[in-house]
């Protein structure tokens, strides 16, 4: 099958876009799919991009036809990658399958020249956005593809009409995570990390994503003062937010690490005793106006769920759709640090239950979240167009 993946990423980014497209597109391959990638590059060379896509995320596209602009200006980027689509697009014969993550490129082709397109929106537009994505939901040739069943139900009351056709695909996790064997955890971490001392820590917990309002990093804090012989681990955040963090930060069992390449991440993730996912009830992704704590679970509770590490996680509806408490996760509220302590202690009490969790949590991602799953739906998807 030729496919058509068109992006609204600049791509390699730190934006959670822009890892879930190159994940994804990556999958496809992997299932038989000839992919053709548009983008805006962050780099000048196109050749350069398949090898910097390696490096920045551990994913191979060198399958891909990747077709791509360098710019330096984040100005309508969503809009110039749709233009550029189009322009290539129509010198060349139309594709067995169309995906797309860009609205301006939906709807030029689902609304405007009505070809059928699998249509992936991540939220709720507003103002003249939020016109064009109803337009592009009301099409019957067009697949709306959401990433929880709570953006289901938004989307509908959103716009007052239901998509003419709507398909659920949570987002996932790359394929073959597997655990590392809790008595080589302390090991492994240091070798990643070599920074990280082992001391004498009763046990390690770790954080990773961005330090944006509404991800519960104040919570992490206070579990910190309140637990000093627990090591408290920090990923990522853009440089200013860390620096500041850094600067403020007067606990020694608190260490905020920055941003590490995914792999590195990865690789710690599984390594660590606990993992902390605080999401509040309102979640910034770092652009005005844009709350996704509703209905979006984030990727990186995929990630969370292959590591093998027991799960602590904010008691949030959307959540919910994934996460069974006291079955594959232990789920809390949002903004109490007494009982996110409360769920840590049980925790590092009750290795069984730890373990439990964790197995469970493992299961529900290689049978369930892997790239490889969710491409194989959307190429169903596609054959139904």
């Amino acid at each position: 099958m030729k496919l058509i993946y068109i992006s609204p990423s600049v791509v390699p980014s730190r934006t959670a876009n822009s890892v879930h497209v190159v994940m994804q597109c990556e999958a496809l391959i992997n299932k038989g799919a000839d992919v053709v990638l548009y983008a805006r590059r962050a780099i000048p060379k196109n050749e350069d991009l398949p090898d910097t896509i390696l490096s920045a995320y551990g994913v191979d596209l060198r399958k891909a036809r990747i077709v791509s602009f360098y710019s330096r200006f984040n100005l309508a980027t969503n809009l110039r990658i749709a233009v550029h689509a189009l322009w290539d697009l129509m010198r060349r014969k139309w594709p067995d399958a169309l995906i797309s993550r860009n609205l301006y490129a939906s709807f030029l082709i689902g609304f405007v020249m009505r070809r059928a397109v699998l249509f992936e929106t991540h939220q709720l537009e507003i103002g003249f956005r939020k016109l064009i994505q109803r337009r592009i939901m009301s099409c019957p040739w067009v697949t709306t593809i959401v990433v929880s069943n709570k953006l289901k139900d938004y989307l509908e009351q959103h716009h007052g009409i239901k998509p003419a056709r709507t398909l659920v695909l949570h987002d996932a996790a790359p394929d073959g995570i597997e655990p590392i064997f809790r008595s080589a955890r302390r090991a492994k971490l240091t070798e990643t990390l070599p920074a990280i001392e082992e001391g004498h820590w009763e046990s390690i917990c770790g954080y990773f994503g961005h330090l944006y309002p509404g991800r519960g990093v104040e919570v992490i804090e206070e579990m910190a003062k309140a637990r000093p012989h627990v090591l408290f681990l920090i990923f990522g955040g853009n440089e200013d937010d860390v620096l500041i963090k850094k600067e403020s930060n007067r606990l020694t069992n608190l260490i905020y690490i920055g941003h590490v390449p995914h792999q590195v991440a990865q690789q710690a993730m599984r390594s660590v005793d606990v993992l902390l996912m605080p999401y509040q009830e309102n979640v910034s992704i770092g652009v005005a106006g844009h709350d996704t704590a509703r209905w979006k679970a984030p990727m990186k509770m995929f990630e969370y769920m292959a590591s093998g590490v027991p799960i602590i996680s904010s008691d949030l509806p959307v959540l919910r759709e994934i996460l069974t408490d006291g079955v594959n996760a232990l789920l809390v509220p949002p903004s109490n640090p007494t009982a996110w302590n409360k769920a840590l202690d049980r925790l590092l009490t009750d290795k069984d239950f730890a373990n439990s969790l964790s197995a469970s949590a493992h299961h529900d991602y290689s049978s369930q979240h892997t790239w490889t799953h969710r491409a194989r739906r959307l190429l169903d998807a596609a054959k139904e167009l």
